[in-house]
This record gives structure tokens, C-alpha cells and sequence, in this order.
């Protein structure tokens, strides 16, 4: 019986399973300070719960599986903090559209999207430029149309994977 209550117990796991734990999260993450981090993590946790194990194979599951919901918490965090830096540009970043050759490329690009929804099939276009021009919910083109939203939903993903794969 593992018990993590006593600090000899306790001592013996760190000892006997900090690099191998460590490697886990190095592999993974690709990064020495964060993976360390990590692993001390998980084993305050462990200490901080008091976990007990029957045996020593249940025990190394559990280090893998918490190595598993670290790692992943620690992707989900840095993206979720990424998302946010990406936010902040706006407050921090201005975009110069005085500048010719900006307005220049702004323009381009509108033509080119304006002749690739000429070419679409109705009622693919009309349902586009209801959402995209007009600014309709899909409810109010299904309304409008008399057709279902699923239908609509179908002619915007169908009109935008074609404006990505021909403008862009």
C-alpha cells in the first residue's frame, strides 16, 4: 500500500519517479523550466491530497494521467493566453489605410471577391449577399428564402470555401 500521508513514503515516490515524470512532460512540451514546473506540480498535488495506491502499477498510471492533464491544462492556458495578446493588438497596433499601396491591395482584393461571387450558382449567391452584404441572420434569410437554416448554413460554407480557395 502506497499512502502519501508520511513523508518517507512520500520521499521515496519523488525520488524514484521525479525524472521519470519529468521526462514525460519534456517530451511533450519541449521546454526544460516548464516541464520541471510541471512536475512539481504534480507532486505537491499529491502530497497536498494524501493520494494511496494498492499498488505500484496504479500508482504509475496515475502519474501518467496526471502528467497527461498537466501538460494539456498548461496548452489550453498558453492558448488561451495567446487569444488574448491577440485581442489586445487593436488597443496597441494601427492600421495606416491612408497609406496608397494598402488602399491599392484593399481594393484588389475586394474585385477579386466581387468576381468570385459573381460566378456562384443561385441561390448560393443571393443567400451569401443577404448574410454578407445585408447583414441578415441565417433565421431571417431561411425566412426570407423559404428555406431551412441548415440550407443556408450549407450556401455560406460552400460560398466561403470557394472565395478561400480562389482569392486567397
Amino acid at each position: 500500500m502506497w499512502t502519501f500521508g508520511r513523508l518517507s513514503t512520500f520521499e521515496k515516490l519523488f525520488r524514484s519517479y521525479w525524472y521519470t515524470v519529468y521526462d514525460m512532460c519534456a517530451y511533450y512540451l519541449k521546454d526544460s523550466d516548464t516541464a520541471k514546473d510541471l512536475t512539481q506540480n504534480i507532486f505537491l498535488d499529491m502530497w497536498e491530497r494524501k493520494v494511496s495506491f494498492k499498488e505500484q502499477v496504479e500508482m504509475e498510471k496515475y502519474l501518467t494521467r496526471c502528467c497527461k492533464y498537466q501538460v494539456l491544462n498548461y496548452f489550453r492556458y498558453t492558448r488561451r493566453m495567446s487569444i488574448m495578446q491577440v485581442e489586445d493588438i487593436p488597443e496597441h497596433m494601427e492600421m495606416n489605410f491612408e497609406r496608397p499601396d494598402i488602399q491599392l491591395q484593399y481594393k484588389e482584393m475586394e474585385k477579386r471577391i466581387e468576381a468570385e461571387m459573381e460566378k456562384l450558382s443561385e441561390p448560393s449567391r443571393t443567400v451569401f449577399y443577404m448574410s454578407r452584404r445585408e447583414y441578415m441572420s441565417y433565421q431571417q434569410i431561411a425566412d426570407e428564402v423559404g428555406i431551412s437554416v441548415a440550407t443556408v448554413e450549407y450556401h455560406i460554407s460552400k460560398c466561403l470555401r470557394r472565395l478561400r480557395q480562389q482569392v486567397l
